[in-house]
């Protein structure tokens, strides 16, 4: 005699499975003959709902699947977060990006002053407030290289009350195909050093300015 299984047993429990429907599958709760049977011998109540409140050294739990109860708080509140979330950085990438002006400057050039290769250039500046500093942005700008061995720079200026450079404070070298932004040094209050300043600083290692400046230009609030 064979010791493998007959296949049409195989065959039997397969045609029952396929007929089973969805709900079949479903958690029931316990009869109540089986909650006295099982707390008969734990010494716990007999009913459901009782054991269900027992002390945390009872381990007579419903039948109820409590995980998916769960999940069905658990998944609209992840999704209620996700677009919290989502909402919240929209709002700071908008804010972000909109860093608030506090005044503008257009920059000219004084033919009778200025270095001639301020003939070919021309720019704006605007003072702005950006995550807590203050920088000057140079926007609109056309500006000529600097030439061999120099770099243009900027500064800004405070005038003594006759319109002369009372102190200045530099901004940076500035690339003229990007002039991008340039961060204003802590301790200069840009309502007192109030002029924007361009100028060809040639690479010679003495950080002061070199007195021929490009463009020039007074902030003012808009």
């Amino acid at each position: 005699m064979s010791d493998r299984p007959d296949r049409r047993d195989d065959t039997d429990i397969e045609a029952m499975l396929r007929d089973l429907a969805p709900e079949d599958f479903e958690l029931l709760e316990a009869p109540p003959a089986v909650w006295e049977g099982i707390t008969s011998t734990l010494g716990a109540s007999a009913d459901p709902s009782a054991a269900d409140a027992a002390s945390a050294d009872s381990v007579v739990v419903p039948f109820e699947p409590r995980r998916r109860r769960a999940w069905r708080v658990a998944v609209p509140s992840a999704a209620a977060a996700v677009a919290l979330v989502v909402v919240g950085f929209a709002v700071y990438a908008v804010t972000a990006d909109e860093p608030e002006v506090i005044a503008t400057a257009s920059l000219a050039y004084d033919a009778d002053a200025f270095d001639p290769l301020g003939a070919q250039a021309q720019a704006a500046a605007e003072l702005v407030a950006d995550d807590g500093r203050q920088r000057i942005l140079l926007v609109d700008a056309s500006l000529p290289a600097a030439g061999s061995g120099a770099d243009l720079e900027a500064w800004l200026i405070q005038p003594d009350d006759h319109g002369n450079v009372a102190d200045l404070v530099s901004l940076g070298l500035i690339d003229p195909a990007d002039p991008g932004s340039l961060a204003v040094p802590l301790g200069y209050d840009p309502s007192l050093y109030s002029v924007v300043d361009i100028s060809v600083e040639p690479r010679d290692g003495d950080p002061a300015h070199s007195g021929r400046s490009i463009l020039r230009g007074v902030l003012r609030t808009p």
